[in-house]
Order: structure tokens, then C-alpha cells, then sequence
């Protein structure tokens, strides 16, 4: 090795870097799969996402010729290979031998039609990046027809790669609510038990942490109804939130509207879901979902449960005070302001046991009346 040059070993090490660099950078994919065509030695390298669910197919190939990546693409279900490949674990190295036989691959029509006709071998190389319900993303690397087959060399460090792009689409995919988020100036994100949701323009939802599918799965204020998000309980709240959406679809387009918030009624007795609607920009939009542009997010949904934060907040003043569990339950009803008897109904003991409870709450706290136990809740 003379000069600047990199070893084998040096290269390798770069190019995980590399891909450890897009998974926080998505616009860095196209380069990235260029160098690993260049690394493992054909140009011809395909980044697909396939639903099964929804039909969509996106295909991403920076060195095909577009319209070839866009044939492929309108096969969808037609295309039987996405469908025999979906059960292997991501970061598995297989071909289409390990699910066809040569005979068998080429007596399909989109063998026929497509695959045989732009020249492609048929001993590519793919791994699965992403399994997530019907959906996988998928990077695959082919020779034309006639060019040798990958050498034992070229498949090891395909296999090398895979790895490491399965854990970078992995991170990819956590980060970018994130950084979205925090281009919005939604601050305190980290601190709180908030659900995210990303959406495009007909409300649909794109993405959703934890603690979102959590509240879309209980049904209580917000709810999925045929992929969409809406509002559970009243119309005026489902209005307004569509409308915030329409509003950050519009921006998209140039308007000057920006989301905004409101609060989602949830049953008798419970405390409403607080939810913030804010517009994504387009480009961060792409980014987020490079291979997925059908589905653009347009939206970022915040939804904040004020009963859980208070939860929290009883939680802490037990550590402070050392309440009973009983107490702190009592705390968490009476913080709701509607008096100490529509707090032992809703906990179903009597306004003795209730007021047992608030005189121990306040001599722990020194609270003396209960707007002060209030404030004192809410403050801590």
C-alpha cells in the first residue's frame, strides 16, 4: 500500500462507516448504494420497499435507467419474488435458487417480461433490510446475464454489509421522528411519555412510536379507522383534527397555515387527550421515507395524556412525601378540580375514606386547602 490508498480491511471499515453515516443522513442513500455496487462489483444495485398490504412498490437503483426501475416497480404482486423472499430474516444473504429452480424462475411472466429482457443474471445477491408486518425493504445486486457469478470473496462481503445495513435502517427509522420533532422546536419531547405520529395528506398514519400505538390500539380520544387517524369520541373534535391536517398538507403547497392544537374527548370521568399538529417540510418529508414517496409524511401528531403526566407527577410526590398508594390515588382524582365527592365516586370509596385521605395528603404536604394541593401537583 503506497501513498493515501486504503487497504482491503481499510475499505471495508470506511464503507461501514459510511453506512452507519446515512442511517443518520437518508439523502447519503443513493451515494451509499453506488459504492457498495462499486465494492462488491456490479452497478446494477436496487433498494425496493414492497407492501403487501397497501400494494405499494418503490424501487430505487441510482445506476438503472429509470424507466427500467419503474417497470419493475408497476409489477407489484406480479412480481412473485418479494412474496418467497419476505420470510427471511433480515440480514440473511439469499438468491432466487433458494426459492426457485432456474426452470421455474423463467417460465414466470416476469421473468419473461422483465427480467430477462433488461439482462439481469439469475443469481443476484439480496438481503432483506426490513420486516416489519407485509412490508420489507429490499437491496439487491445483480450481474448482467453475461458476466461471471459473484465470487466467494464479493459474497462475503455482501454478507459483511448486510449486517451492518440492517442495524442502520433499524436506527434510521427510530432517529427520524426524532430529528423531526426536534426541527419544530417540540421541546421537552424526551421528558415526557408523549405518542408521535407521523400522517400524509389523507391522515394516514406513516409512523407512530410506542406510546402512540398504545393510545390508537385503546381507542380513547384517538383511533385508527381505515388506516386513517381520527378522533374517537365527538365530530367537532374529528373536524378540527382533519382540518389541522388539511391545513399542513396545504403549507406543502405554499399556504401559510400550520397545524395547530386541540384537546380529544375521551370518556366520563377521564381527562381529554391534548394533541399538537405541526407541518413537515417536503424535503424533510423524502428524507424520511426515501423509498416510501407514496406515502409522504405531511404531518407530525404530538399527543400528550395529561392524566399519565399527572400519574407521573403523584408518582413523584410519593417518592417526596411517602404516600400510600391509596393517597396518591386520591391525589390523581382530586387534581381534576370537580370536588373530593366526584373523586371517591370515580375511585368507588366513600366521602369518609375520601376525607381521611386529603387531611393525610395535606399534613405530608403541608397543604391546607385543596387549591393548594392543586397547585402543588402540578408544580412538582
Amino acid at each position: 500500500m503506497s501513498g493515501g490508498e486504503l487497504s482491503g480491511e481499510d475499505k471495508v471499515l470506511d464503507l461501514v462507516a459510511a453506512i452507519y453515516d446515512t442511517a443518520l443522513d437518508a439523502s447519503l442513500w443513493p451515494d451509499l448504494l453506488n459504492r457498495i455496487g462499486d465494492a462488491v462489483g456490479s452497478p446494477r444495485v436496487m433498494f425496493g420497499f414492497f407492501d403487501a398490504a397497501t400494494g405499494l412498490t418503490e424501487i430505487h437503483a441510482p445506476r438503472v435507467d429509470p424507466e427500467v426501475a419503474r417497470s419493475c416497480a408497476e409489477w407489484g404482486a406480479d412480481n412473485p419474488l418479494p412474496g418467497l423472499s419476505a420470510a427471511q430474516h433480515p440480514g440473511k444473504v439469499f438468491s432466487i435458487s433458494d426459492f426457485l429452480t432456474p426452470d421455474a424462475f423463467k417460465s414466470t411472466a416476469f421473468y419473461r417480461e422483465w427480467w430477462r429482457p433488461n439482462g439481469w443474471s439469475l443469481e443476484p445477491l439480496t438481503t432483506n433490510l426490513m420486516v416489519d408486518g407485509n412490508a420489507t425493504a429490499v437491496l439487491s445486486i445483480a450481474n448482467a446475464q453475461d458476466r461471471p457469478a459473484f465470487d466467494s470473496a464479493e459474497k462475503r462481503l455482501f454478507a459483511t454489509l448486510a449486517k451492518h445495513l440492517v442495524r442502520a435502517v433499524e436506527l434510521q427509522r427510530r432517529l427520524y421522528p426524532v430529528a423531526i420533532a426536534s426541527e419544530n422546536a417540540l421541546t421537552g419531547l424526551g421528558r415526557l411519555p408523549q405518542g408521535l405520529m407521523l400522517v400524509d395528506a389523507e391522515a394516514r398514519l406513516v409512523f407512530a412510536n410506542r406510546t402512540a400505538r398504545a393510545m390508537l390500539d385503546a381507542g380513547e380520544g384517538i383511533r385508527l379507522e381505515k388506516g386513517a387517524v381520527v378522533a374517537a369520541r365527538d365530530a367537532d373534535s374529528g373536524q378540527t383534527l382533519r382540518r389541522m391536517i388539511g391545513c399542513c398538507a396545504a403549507e406543502a403547497g405554499g399556504s401559510s397555515y400550520s397545524g395547530g392544537e386541540a384537546a380529544l374527548r375521551r370518556g366520563t370521568g377521564r381527562l381529554p387527550l391534548d394533541i399538537l399538529v405541526m407541518p413537515i417540510r417536503p424535503e424533510t418529508a423524502i428524507v424520511y421515507m426515501p423509498w416510501s414517496s407514496s406515502r409522504r409524511p405531511i404531518a407530525v401528531l404530538i399527543v400528550s395524556d395529561p392524566e399519565t403526566e399527572m400519574r407521573a407527577r403523584v408518582e413523584r410526590l410519593r417518592e417526596r412525601f411517602a404516600f400510600t398508594p391509596a393517597e396518591a390515588a386520591f391525589a390523581l382524582e382530586i387534581v381534576k378540580g370537580d370536588g373530593r365527592q366526584a373523586a371517591a365516586d370515580r375511585l368507588g370509596i366513600t366521602v369518609g375514606t375520601a376525607r381521611s385521605h386529603l387531611s393525610s395528603i395535606f399534613d405530608k404536604t403541608g397543604s391546607r386547602r385543596q387549591a393548594e394541593l392543586v397547585r402543588l401537583l402540578l408544580d412538582i
